[in-house]
């Protein structure tokens, strides 16, 4: 099916039907689109008793990430369809035992960048905020307006 897939590994699953040990894939279909869009990097992957961080870099837009094509097929009504612009995003640095958290945010006003790192609020450029060290990443959908400016 269309729509946002995300696989897990080889997970073992017990089938009902036949009560045997089978390969499974889970699965996230988005049917409706939220104001607010909350996504979360799979950072951290097990291996029997072993756990890693997973330190890949992931690209990311700043504007203009378009939804279309990540939702279930049958969407296609306009007011479903989204463009979204990033306002925030959680960096995770260190490792699986300690570590810590800086928050990126935009003014969603004058649409400058800050940093966030326990006490100390600094300026930022927007594209610091790509990097691979990002967790979570938050996106606000654009207005009605923004949207067709952002589509020209």
């Amino acid at each position: 099916s269309s729509g946002i897939n995300a696989e897990y590994g080889e997970i073992e699953w017990r089938c009902e039907k036949c009560k045997m040990m089978v390969k499974a894939r889970k699965e996230l279909t988005v049917w409706r689109l939220p104001t607010i869009l909350v996504v979360i990097l799979k950072r951290f992957s097990y291996s029997g008793m072993w756990r890693n961080k997973i330190s890949t870099m992931v690209r990311f837009p700043l504007d203009n990430f378009s939804a279309e094509g990540h939702t279930a097929g049958w969407v296609s009504n306009e007011k479903e369809r989204k463009n979204y612009r990033l306002f925030g995003v959680t960096n995770h640095t260190g490792t699986l035992e300690g570590g810590h958290y800086i928050g990126c945010t935009r003014n969603p006003v004058s649409g400058d960048w800050f940093t966030y790192d326990d006490h100390v609020i600094r300026p930022m450029k927007g594209a610091q905020a790509l990097k691979k060290e990002a967790y979570l990443l938050f996106y606000t959908s654009l207005s009605e307006k923004e949207d067709r400016a952002a589509l020209r």
